[in-house]
């Protein structure tokens, strides 16, 4: 797929006209609005890999049905946000494929949880879990409705402190005018002895673990980049997972790095990440950074 065909910093939804889609269509365009950024909609279905390899074209009906969901989308934006340049493609390959390579030049890629050929289960479908795991951007997967006037909830990573998710959610929460609700789980309780399970940054027991004080330290250095920001942290003596998940409840939007506690940054997804994905309504999975080649 050339790369001229995806304008560079935009916006990437996949579609496949599913009710799902439609979700995750008006969460991209919302997203789109918010940071001044152009969306591109994507239909990739497959085709036979025998078929492609002996120049077989696919059934004409296919790429009219695609061709139709992506004008009815684009239309229906174009009418509810005139302000979001709109683009559009339809492709023969593997949907999970397509959007992974399209990824390289959006600065944010959207998929709904299931699609058309998904079984309706609680578990995420083929291509969002192949999406999530290998995007070359951040990815948001829509598997329900959400409060707009909600917190933004962030996990964080109690080795490395998950930076790049971190970042996401402070300026995720700056964009829409919403507090910042920091999330720490931990089954270990000497990692939290004497610590009530919510507490507000800037207000630490004495007794608090050196553990705890170094979260602290940490979202205080990142409160100072951010100080319009309303924070609460949260030390939970509860798995990870759960513990995001319950405070996703009334959020607007939950966010979670790829990788946890020194994961291979960008390969697969963490336990925690496939774990929210599978239960909360709307997620960001950020990508880290890949660390630097030393000479």
């Amino acid at each position: 797929m050339p790369a001229e065909e995806i304008p560079e910093g935009s916006v990437l939804v996949g579609t496949d006209g599913s009710p799902m889609a439609e979700r995750a269509m008006d969460y991209a365009v919302e997203e789109a609005h918010r940071r001044g950024l152009g969306l591109h909609v994507l239909y990739a279905f497959p085709w036979a890999a025998q078929a492609k390899a002996w120049e077989f074209s696919p059934p004409p009906e296919l790429v009219t049905t695609g061709e139709q969901v992506v004008a009815a989308a684009a239309e229906r934006v174009d009418k509810q946000w005139p302000d979001v340049t709109v683009t559009n493609r339809v492709v023969v390959e593997d949907p999970a494929s397509a959007l992974v390579e399209a990824s390289r030049h959006a600065a944010l890629t959207v998929v709904g949880a299931r699609g058309q050929g998904d079984v309706a289960d609680p578990l995420m479908g083929s291509v969002a879990q192949k999406v999530a795991a290998h995007a070359h951007s951040s990815v948001v997967v829509v598997r329900g409705e959400t409060p707009p006037d909600g917190p933004v909830v962030v996990g964080m990573d109690p080795v490395e402190g998950a930076p790049e998710a971190m970042e996401y959610a402070f300026e995720e929460a700056t964009r829409r005018g919403a507090r910042l609700v920091v999330v720490q789980g931990a089954q270990d309780d000497a990692a939290f002895p004497d610590f009530p399970d919510a507490v507000r940054s800037g207000h630490y027991d004495a007794n608090a673990s050196e553990h705890a004080r170094v979260t602290a330290e940490r979202l205080n250095e990142w409160h100072r980049r951010y100080p319009e920001v309303p924070l609460e942290l949260r030390l939970v003596r509860e798995r990870p997972v759960r513990a995001l998940v319950e405070a996703a409840e009334g959020a607007a939007i939950l966010v979670v790095g790829s990788r946890g506690r020194g994961g291979l940054a960008g390969f697969f997804l963490g336990s925690v990440s496939r774990g929210v994905l599978n239960r909360a309504p709307l997620v960001a999975v950020v990508r880290a950074r890949p660390e630097p080649v030393a000479d």
